[in-house]
């Protein structure tokens, strides 16, 4: 038997992960959890308190990496090391750890208020292998039946008992620690956020009597006695709003050096002139002089602040006036300290390709920003890219080149109160852009502009809309010929001069909202764009063209709906990732356009899609590229795409990568569309395009360059899998080179 086809089998064969398993010992199978009886409590979630884990599987049980880590040779060399790293050693069972896990689920079972539970496991032994099985009975559970408020301050009893239909815990429920810490969490942040500054979660006990007959409780919640506590006041609000930790403890005269500024009840403290405007800091704060101390408007006032881009971190410190310089009430004392990084500094951004037949993609971008351009927390960006296409030794080639002007504004700019958003403040976008295409076909100038909001709820989700959005292209130096050699004719209005006037908006999840993901997240992006509807209630007053178009100026206004899909699961675990996408979008002109206009068309190919095709060069469908195009431009309707990238570590700060994509883009139905273009529900799936393929990835913490190697895997021209032997074959792959992950 040949030794390729030997380690294939040893890979594919759960045999093989007993290999590095010592003598006498055994590779723990797996772990079930039966509960009894069923339904009462989920057995996925006993799992998380299992304190002995089987080795990573991948589907259907198998563990893909536990045998790459035995495929490792026994001696220690480069290649042994590097499958070890590349894959999981084996779990040796410990029985001991199953008396920990029991105790585990004991623990969590009776934070649900399941009392005198029963847990008994079982061990069976095969093939070198255990199988540990848990059978889990709960406990006793008590009802309760009333709740009270014990003896306590008259102030602290009135708020409880005005905010008590919010509670947590409620009669007829199940007494359960769990319920109980929530119900705490929720007393302790209504005292807080009503002037309690010295109030905290120790404060708040309960008292349960479960010797009523029946199984129930009767609850009592038990508070501080009179006097102990008072509400506090807000005496002073000091901000710093260019603080420098390092100078403050470095240099004792740091805080007496400082000019100050009354400002709307703050007391601004600054070297030099501010670096921030007062009005933007009094307008971001929710703590206002002489108002209850509260913790909510706390909350809020420090993520609206952290929200200010330029400004590194935010402290918020509260101190406790003393009881000889207070007046009627306890008061205390607020600090705002405010940490500017660099308010200016540049980004590039590279992503390169080249495919088997000699063509060559660069597209470089560089841009500059400046995150406090008018003293505001105003972000401005000055933006200049490029797109070269072009092959060795051929004067033929393909040039775009960009410039784009981006103000962006902390507040809704439009009578819109930003008091509105209670945690991250709202983000106001004017966006001006200037695009100069020049391809061997024609030259296209493009000119747009771009108004709208942007705001958050919470970590997770994200909007954007833009209620004004405008285009203008205008094509020149068209070639001879050029639309007429078109092999789709719904083609040639694409290629025509258009204005386009309409909004968008975007809903984005997420799961992780960090930067830098540590651990399993998943994301989901929807989009909706429309234009020309607005325009269409004046189509009376407009001129139409030869080809019964509106226009204005002589020139069609176009008119669509476009709707489009991204979502994305990543599966983290010790450096190892699994992450998944799924792209899908269509496009759909109506009224006065009979196409989209070519720049809200759909694209295939290049380093973040489809990686054995250059992008521009994947159908629709199954239509060869055009050769009406020297550089390939092809575009449809109708996009859909599967991506599939399994990236682990190397050594240093090297990371590997192994992916598959299937996708391509389609045209709608159409009089006179090639049928071979055309997304049809029975048969798109002939059409579908698959690579597959290996990355290498330089991960600097900062940022992250790319290099990966897509061969076609199904070619949806021929409709024909690619063997094998042919994958290195001229034209049947490409470089791809990027910046950051693909997805």
């Amino acid at each position: 038997m040949p030794k390729g086809w030997f380690l294939l089998i040893l890979l594919l064969s759960g045999c093989a992960g007993t290999r590095y398993v010592p003598q006498g010992e055994y590779l723990l199978r797996k772990n079930t959890i039966e509960v009894v009886p069923e339904k009462i409590v989920s057995p996925s979630s006993l799992e998380s308190y299992i304190r002995q884990k089987p080795n990573t599987s991948i589907v259907f049980g198998w563990k893909a990496f536990l045998n790459i880590y035995s495929l490792s040779p026994d001696k220690d060399n480069g290649w042994s090391r590097f499958l070890r790293r590349l894959g999981e050693p084996p779990v040796v069972f410990d029985p001991d750890l199953i008396t920990y896990s029991k105790h585990n689920m004991d623990n969590y079972l009776t934070s649900l208020g399941y009392y005198f539970n029963e847990i008994a496991d079982s061990v069976t032994y095969r093939n070198r292998k255990a199988s540990v099985h848990y059978k889990v009975i709960p406990g006793k559970t008590y009802t309760i039946d009333t709740i009270r408020l014990g003896n306590a301050d008259t102030n602290l009893s009135e708020l409880y008992s005005a905010h008590q239909e919010h509670s947590v815990v409620k009669p007829g429920d199940v007494l359960s620690s769990l319920s109980l810490e929530k119900e705490a969490a929720r007393i302790n942040s209504v005292m807080r956020n009503n002037g309690y500054y010295s109030f905290n979660r120790s404060h708040i006990s309960f008292l349960a009597d479960t010797l009523s007959p029946g199984g129930t409780a009767a609850l009592e919640v038990q508070l501080p006695a009179q006097g102990l506590h008072k509400p506090y006041t807000i005496r002073k609000i000091n901000v710093y709003p260019g603080f420098d930790p390092i100078q403050a403890v470095m240099d004792s005269t740091y805080y007496g050096s400082m000019d100050t500024l009354d400002h709307e009840g703050m007391t601004f403290f600054f070297s030099g002139k501010s670096i921030l405007r007062p009005r933007l800091i009094r307008n971001m704060s929710f703590i206002r002089p002489g108002e209850l101390y509260d913790e909510s408007k706390v909350k809020t006032t420090y993520d609206r602040l952290s929200n200010i881009r330029l400004l590194n971190s935010v402290t918020l410190l509260f101190d406790e006036v003393p009881s000889s310089l207070q007046k009627d009430t306890a008061e205390v004392d607020c600090t705002i300290r405010l940490s500017p990084g660099n308010s200016q500094g540049y980004k590039l951004n590279l992503e390169a390709s080249s495919n088997s037949n000699g063509l060559i993609g660069i597209s470089p971008a560089l841009s500059y920003y400046h995150k406090n351009i008018f003293r505001g927390g105003e972000w401005l960006t000055l933006g200049l890219m490029g797109n070269f296409q072009f092959k060795m030794r051929d004067p033929v080639r393909a040039t775009e080149l960009g410039a784009s002007l981006t103000l962006t504004f902390p507040k809704m700019l439009f009578p819109i109160s930003h008091r509105i958003f209670t945690n991250r403040i709202p983000r106001t976008d004017i966006t001006a852009s200037y695009s100069y295409q020049s391809r061997p076909e024609y030259t296209r100038n493009i000119a747009s502009g771009t108004f709208g909001y942007t705001w958050s709820m919470g970590e997770k989700y994200h909007y954007t809309v833009n209620p004004v959005k405008m285009k203008l292209v205008k094509l020149f130096n068209m070639s001879p010929g050029f639309l007429a050699s078109l092999n789709d004719p719904f083609l040639i209005d694409t290629y025509r001069d258009h204005f386009d006037l309409g909004l968008s908006s975007i809903f984005y999840y997420t799961s992780d909202n960090s930067a830098v993901h540590r651990k399993t997240w998943q994301y989901v992006r929807l989009g909706l764009e429309s234009g020309g509807n607005l325009l269409s209630a004046f189509n009376s007053l407009m001129k139409t063209d030869s080809t019964g178009s509106h226009t204005i100026g002589n020139i069609a206004y176009s008119q669509y709906v476009k709707v489009d899909m991204n979502s994305g699961y990543t599966f983290i675990r010790d450096g190892h990732q699994l992450a998944f996408r799924l792209y899908a979008g269509v496009g759909v002109p109506y009224g006065n356009a009979s196409s989209l206009p070519l720049e809200q068309m759909f694209y295939a190919g290049g380093a973040n899609s489809l990686r054995a095709w250059q992008a521009r060069t994947v159908g629709p469908g199954s239509m060869p590229v055009d050769s009406t195009f020297s550089i390939p431009n092809q575009a449809g309707d109708i996009r859909l795409e599967l991506n599939l990238e399994y990236r682990f570590p190397l050594f240093w700060k090297l990371e590997g990568a192994l992916f598959a994509d299937a996708g391509n883009i389609w045209t709608l139905p159409r009089e006179n569309a090639d049928p071979a273009g055309v997304f049809r529900f029975g048969d798109f799936y002939k059409s579908i395009a698959m690579d597959a393929g290996l990355g290498i990835r330089v991960n600097l913490n900062f940022v992250i360059l790319r290099l990966d190697l897509g061969m076609i895997v199904r070619d949806p021209v021929k409709q024909a899998w690619i063997p094998p032997s042919r994958w290195l074959k001229k034209d049947n792959y490409s470089f791809q080179f990027g910046v950051g992950y693909p997805f």
